[in-house]
């Protein structure tokens, strides 16, 4: 099971969710290989979104995908605050549901599983329930052992988002959860290993490089579902490049007193993949304080990072570019681009 961790498109005119753009990332990634769209992850800005901003773009992307198609993230808040926003999602069909680890809260494992997710579990029946494990982002963590006490207590908690990047902790996970259990790599970087590793056996992964490219990051997870190692490693090296822009470090420069002072500036998911986004045409760059653009440095970074992948491996963003038109000016400044002896298609 693929699924894109979408971002949220917003206007530059007055910072509102674009709908059109939305509905149309939503539709590129069902239409290239995904089998579903999460909404309201941490790439796409959850935190910034006010409930009734929620609601329309979800109701945007329901326009082309199917309820089934779709996966909604609570955000964060009080219990009350995720359970309305997880009754609102229900309302209109959708029954897959993510719930980070309560961020920033600082709570125990045990505090979680007992007293952040299990209540919510327990209030929607109906639903499932999918714990988004993301500690460098929560700073706190649902540990492997009561995740397998949570699922056992609550059946409706169907999987786990894994976004650790640590390959002993999902084998943890399967030995404990079992083979029922929905395991999903959360972390791009990994994904490869978490698939082909015979213990581990992901099911699938929620990707955030799916954005750019999701016939690939699909051929990546099927090769890797079907123990084809040598294409899953040929596939993870192409979208290598492209991890890169999940955190972009770039050294800017800053006036101060008469001086120019170089100060590193770290760009994080979705700043990044939203500036490359944007050079296809896709969604405008634009994010939501506390994010902010990157500097021009960092755009360049990013431009070497796409036109270093539409030379070497142009399968790999071809369809992005065909689906939103920018690929005639990113060719423009890769002229030596050309694709990949294999088609992406058809190793799916």
């Amino acid at each position: 099971m693929l699924w894109s961790a979408l971002v949220t498109p917003f206007r530059e005119v007055d910072g509102a969710p674009d709908l059109p753009a939305m509905a149309a990332l939503a539709r590129f990634q069902l239409d290239h290989g995904c089998d579903g769209v999460l909404l309201f992850g941490s790439t796409g800005e959850a935190l910034a979104l006010r409930d009734d901003e929620r609601g329309r773009v979800l109701d945007a992307v329901l326009e082309v995908a199917r309820p089934e198609q779709v996966m909604v993230g609570l955000g964060a808040g009080g219990l009350a605050d995720v359970l309305a926003r997880a009754r609102e999602a229900g309302a209109r069909g959708v029954r897959d549901l993510l719930l980070a680890d309560a961020p920033y809260s600082g709570a125990s494992s045990a505090a979680l599983r007992t007293r952040w997710h299990e209540p919510v579990a327990r209030a929607l029946p109906e639903s499932r329930l999918f714990p988004y494990a993301a500690p460098s982002r929560t700073g706190t963590e649902l540990l492997p052992d009561d995740l397998a006490r949570l699922a056992e207590d609550c059946p409706n908690v169907a999987g786990v988002k894994d976004a650790t990047g640590r390959l002993a902790r999902m084998l943890r996970v399967r030995e404990l959860c079992g083979e029922d259990f929905s395991l999903l790599c959360g972390d791009d970087a990994v994904l490869r290993d978490a698939l082909l590793d015979p213990h581990i056996r992901a099911d699938g992964a929620i990707s955030v490089l799916a954005n750019l490219a999701p016939a690939a990051v699909r051929a990546l997870h099927d090769a890797g579902r079907e123990g084809r190692a040598v294409r899953a490693r040929e596939l993870h090296d192409a979208l290598l490049p492209l991890l890169g822009l999940v955190n972009v470090t770039a050294v800017e420069d800053l006036p101060l007193r008469g001086e120019v002072h170089a100060v590193p500036q770290r760009s994080r998911d979705p700043v990044p993949l939203k500036a490359a986004l944007a050079r296809f045409g896709a969604c405008e760059a634009t994010v939501r304080a506390p994010l902010g653009p990157m500097g021009p440095r960092g755009g360049e970074r990013v431009a070497s990072v796409l036109e270093s992948v539409a030379r070497f491996h142009a399968d790999v963003l071809a369809p992005l570019g065909a689906a939103f038109g920018g690929a005639a000016a990113l060719a423009q400044r890769a002229p030596a681009a050309r694709s990949s002896n294999e088609e992406l298609a058809g190793s799916c």
